[in-house]
C-alpha cells in the first residue's frame, strides 16, 4: 500500500511541475515573440517578465532549473540554438545576445547595466540606470560563478573559467581564467 500511495504522491508532483514549468514558459510568449516549440523550462526558477519584452528563442534551448531571469519592458533577450542553462541570474533591460551551442553554468550572472550616480554629492540611484547589451558568440562555456558586465561582447569558441569578472571584450578562441593566488598562513 505504501508503494502505491509513493507512487501516486510522485505522480501528482511530477504533473504539478509540469504544469508550473508550462506556466513560466508561457511568460516568453510575448507579442514580440519568436521562440521555438522545442524550448524547455525547469522548475524552481525566478522570473521577472515584462509583457512588453522581447525573446528570440531558438531550438533546442534549455532553461533548467533555479534561474533567476528578468526581462523588463522594451528589453531583448536572444538565445541561440542548443544552449543550456543552469542557475544562473540573466538580468536584461537593455539586450542580451547569447549564441548557438552555448554552456552557462551554476551562478553565471549577466548585467546588461548599471546604476546611475552622481559625484556631487555622491548618490547612487536605486532606479536608474545605464543601459548598454551583452553579446555572446556561438560555442561558449561558462564555468561555475562567471559574471559577465554591460557592453562586452564574447567571440566564438570561448571558455571563460570558474570565477571569471568579464568587464571588456573577448576575442574569439579564448580561454579566459582568473588569476587568484591562494595565500597561506600557519595559525
Amino acid at each position: 500500500m505504501k508503494s502505491i500511495l509513493g507512487f501516486i504522491f510522485i505522480k501528482i508532483k511530477n504533473f504539478a511541475d509540469n504544469c508550473i514549468a508550462e506556466k513560466n514558459k508561457s511568460l516568453f510568449f510575448t507579442k514580440k515573440s519568436s521562440i521555438h516549440s522545442s524550448f524547455k523550462i525547469g522548475k524552481n526558477n525566478f522570473l521577472d517578465i515584462s509583457p512588453h519584452a522581447e525573446f528570440e528563442i531558438g531550438e533546442n534551448v534549455i532553461i533548467n532549473q533555479s534561474n533567476y531571469i528578468t526581462v523588463k519592458r522594451n528589453a531583448k533577450l536572444i538565445i541561440g540554438n542548443n544552449t543550456y542553462i543552469t542557475r544562473a541570474t540573466i538580468s536584461c533591460l537593455g539586450e542580451i545576445e547569447i549564441g548557438n551551442n552555448c554552456i552557462l553554468g551554476e551562478g553565471m550572472k549577466i548585467f546588461d547595466h548599471n546604476h546611475q550616480y552622481t559625484r556631487d554629492p555622491f548618490f547612487v540611484s536605486k532606479t536608474d540606470f545605464n543601459i548598454g547589451k551583452v553579446r555572446m558568440g556561438n560555442n561558449v562555456w561558462t564555468g561555475a560563478n562567471v559574471t559577465i558586465l554591460k557592453d562586452v561582447t564574447i567571440g566564438d569558441n570561448c571558455i571563460l573559467g570558474s570565477g571569471v569578472l568579464v568587464y571588456k571584450d573577448i576575442p574569439s578562441n579564448t580561454i579566459v581564467m582568473a588569476k587568484q593566488d591562494l595565500i597561506l598562513k600557519p595559525i
